[in-house]
Formats: C-alpha cells, structure tokens, sequence
C-alpha cells in the first residue's frame, strides 16, 4: 500500500512526533511519502514534499486555492511514484490553522482519494479563533487517540467502522547517570498557559526544602510568552523554589536523572503522555489527574489514584468578583464566537454554586488571581492549614515513600499496552479494515459544539481575555 502523510509542518511537537513514529512503525510493510506545508529543519529519513498553501495562515501572505492545492498534492504523489497512492492519512485537518484545508480535502475526495483522517485537537473545543463552520469531509474514515474523542465522535453521528482508535506509541526515555543527586521535581513542559504554571508555583511552598520544582521550556506564543515572564518574575520577587527554562540549557536526560518525580499540573491535554512517559524513566508522576483523558490508561490497569483532580482554593484568598466577572466575560465571548445561545440562568446558576461550595478549583483561575492566592497562603499559616485541611495531598508529594513497586508495575503495562509494536499493529490492522470498506457518514458540527462548550470547560487559562499584565 502507498501511504501519503499530510501535515501542515514537521516542526518539533507533539502531532509531528506521532507521525515520526507511525511511519517508523509501518514504513517496512507499506511505502510511505510526507507531504507538508514547509521544509522540515532537520533531514528526515522518509520523503517529504512540500506543498506550501498547506502551511498555517498566519505563516502565508496570501493563499492558493482548493483546488489548486489538491492538484498540486496529486502531481507530487504522481511524480514521486509513478501513480496515485491508495490511501492519504491526514493530521489535524480539521483544527482551522489554515481555513481551506478542509475544502483541500474534499477536493481530494471528489478526485476518487482515499481518507483517513486523525483528529488530535478539535476547534470546538475552546479555540473559537480556528473555528470556520466548515462541515467536517463525509464518507471518509476518521482515527482519534484517545476514548473520550471516540465517544465524542460517536454521539455526533459516526459508526464503528468508520471511526478509529489509535493511541500513541510510548518509548522509554534515555536517562543519564547523576549520581544521588534528585534535587528537582521536574515539569519538562513548554510553559504554555493550559499548562497551568502557577499551580506548579503553589505546590512549591509544599515540597522538602532542598528540592526546587523545575519548568523546562519556554513558551513561543505570544501571549504565552508574556503570561511566562510574569510568572518568572512573580516568583523571583516572592523567592519561590523554582527553576524556569533548565530544558533550554541542560539536556533533558540529565534532568531527568535529576529529578525525584516528574510533575503535571496541565488542566487540558490531548492524549496525555505526560502520564506515561515518566514511568518509562523510572520516575514516580505526581500532581493534577485529568479523568476524561486518563480514562484509557487507567482502563488498560495504569494506577495513579494518588494523583488530584482538583486543589480547592477557599474564595477568600482571591478576589471572587474578579473571577466571577472574568469568566462571565470569558463564557459569553466564547459562546458568542461559536454563534451559540447564551442562557443567563445558567451563567447565574454556575457562579451560584461556586459561592455555594465556598471554593474554586485553582485551576479555574488565571495568572492575577492565583497569584494572590499564593500570596495568601505564603503569608499566612492559617491559609497555609486551610488549604492542606481541603487537600491533604498537599502533605504527601514525592518526596517520602518507596515508588519502585509502583513504577514497575505501571512501566510493565505501558511497555505492554503502548509500544511500538503495538502500535504498528494498530495500524497495520486499521490500514486493511479502511481498504476494505468506504463508509457512508458524517459529523454534526452542532453536536460537537453543545459537547465542548458547557461552563465547566470554561477555563480563564483557555481564555485570551482572562490575562492581565
């Protein structure tokens, strides 16, 4: 079977790593050609073509057109084999980085092309500047990495064999030797906002007193690049533990090697290797659950019950009509940009039952207001004892106890359940069951927007406007 990858780019992150592994895993059994909107930086040991109207909007002056880009793509396919390929497995096509894509691909599918099409990340799902209303291509066959996007995708109106579960491959991580030394508890993340930051700066004033927790990398956005400094300086003018941008300096390997434990605050992921990979480095994970994604995991027998889902923050330590005030404005923008109705009963309801339960998770809350929190709990004892009598996780951490069985005993079920192997079986399977059916289907948009957008997905951190410098 000729297989052709298309992609927007091949820059370093997270869709481009999963396509690097599925075609290590498959690249012997079927031909394999990448077609991307720009040059990889780096030579890559499969082929790549580059079609540049596929390229993000925002890195293009001007665009070509649908049709135009389809013809393009099946010269490249024709010129580098000879004749058409059987199957196009695309990425991410539907997230509205760049707004003709979609009509690329049904201009494609009018020429007799073969789709799979791998969603990581949906524009319903808080990115209303990428959302276009374009209906999603029909009739072809889609994959997604986790259950939750499985469902999903169900409930808005695909079936069984036309819909795909192929998670990512996990593989163990080199780590270097560093002696006794495991001064850190490590993030190895780009700072982003969704990566939630200042949670990892509260968890700080709760560790042993010779260990710092350590962020990684920096952001390249701007907004969270700004968002990034702040919190740099928030916690050098309030002597907080913490390191900023060691992954920048020092070689991943030898902070792993230094680190106790590996760290997740994150409060949205997409598939979620942070729970993963630090178990496959001998490294207990601690800090923030996320259910709907870690649903997979702990299914296959993956045990992180000592994980959070929420830290409970008592309204007092921040201004409660600043959040509220945000978030309504936050919520009805959102709603707003999706075209969706917004019901003021259940705006008033929402923010009713916060003030009911008399806390908020920290994670609902952005830069400004959980900076006074941690002022808060920094400054006072009886803050400090509030907070621990709400999660008395804050009193374990990483730091005590004996994780070898447990990192075993989840590093043998990852080994198991997410290698390469097993995901070259994945996908070898799902190749032939798409060669042999077409299926007659399609997603309703609508569904996936009522899905995504209730309050409680309604994070500040998810939200431009919520930032204040």
């Amino acid at each position: 079977m000729k297989v052709v990858f298309i992609h927007h780019h091949l820059r370093q992150g997270g869709v481009t790593r999963v396509i690097e592994e599925q075609i290590d895993a498959i690249h012997d059994a079927h031909e394999v050609l990448v077609i991307t909107g720009e040059a990889p930086a780096a030579r890559t040991p499969f082929p790549v073509e580059v079609v540049p109207s596929l390229s993000y909007d925002r890195d293009r002056e001007e665009g070509t057109g649908a049709r135009e880009s389809a013809l393009a793509i099946l010269s490249m396919v024709k010129s580098h084999w000879g004749s058409e390929a059987d199957l196009f497995h695309v990425h991410n096509p539907t997230l509205g980085k760049s707004r003709d894509f979609v009509n690329v691909l049904k201009e494609l599918q009018n020429r007799g092309i073969r789709l799979l099409l791998q969603i990581h990340d949906f524009a319903e799902d808080g990115r209303p500047q990428n959302y276009t209303g374009e209906s999603y291509p029909e009739n072809c066959h889609y994959a997604v990495i986790n259950s939750r996007d499985h469902d999903l995708l169900k409930r808005a109106g695909l079936g069984n064999r036309g819909l795909h579960l192929i998670p990512n491959a996990v593989r163990p991580l080199p780590v270097a030797n560093h002696g006794d030394e495991q001064d850190l508890i490590l993030y190895p993340v780009r700072a982003i906002r969704r990566k939630n930051i200042g949670e990892a700066l509260l968890l700080s004033l709760f560790i042993a007193e010779k260990r710092r927790i350590a962020v990684t990398l920096e952001p390249t956005g701007a907004l969270d690049v700004r968002s990034y400094k702040s919190w740099m300086s928030f916690s050098e003018q309030e002597g907080l533990p913490v390191y900023f941008g060691l992954g920048m300096t020092e070689r991943f390997e030898h902070l792993f090697a230094r680190a106790r434990c590996i760290l997740t605050t994150s409060i949205k992921e997409g598939f979620g290797l942070a729970f993963l990979e630090s178990w496959m480095g001998n490294r207990p994970l601690v800090g923030r659950l996320l259910p709907d994604i870690c649903a997979d995991f702990i299914h296959r027998g993956l045990k992180l019950d000592h994980l959070y889902t929420k830290l409970s923050v008592p309204l007092k330590l921040f201004d409660f009509g600043r959040f509220c005030e945000k978030w309504e404005r936050c919520y009805r923008q959102r709603l707003g940009r999706y075209g969706l109705e917004i019901d003021e009963k259940v705006i008033k309801e929402y923010l009713e039952g916060i003030q009911l339960r008399e806390s908020v998770d920290f994670g609902e809350l952005c830069e400004d207001l959980q900076m006074q929190v941690i002022r808060a709990v920094k400054a006072s004892s009886g803050d400090r004892d509030t907070l621990m009598e709400l999660n008395p996780f804050l009193n374990e951490g990483c730091t005590a106890g004996d994780w070898n069985d447990l990192i075993t005993y989840n590093r043998e079920i990852i080994a198991r359940d997410y290698s390469v192997q097993r995901n070259r079986e994945r996908l070898l399977k799902m190749y032939k069951e798409i060669s042999e059916f077409t299926p007659k289907q399609r997603i309703r948009g609508d569904v996936l927007l009522h899905i995504f957008n209730t309050p409680g997905a309604s994070h500040l951190l998810l939200c431009d406007q919520s930032y204040d410098e």
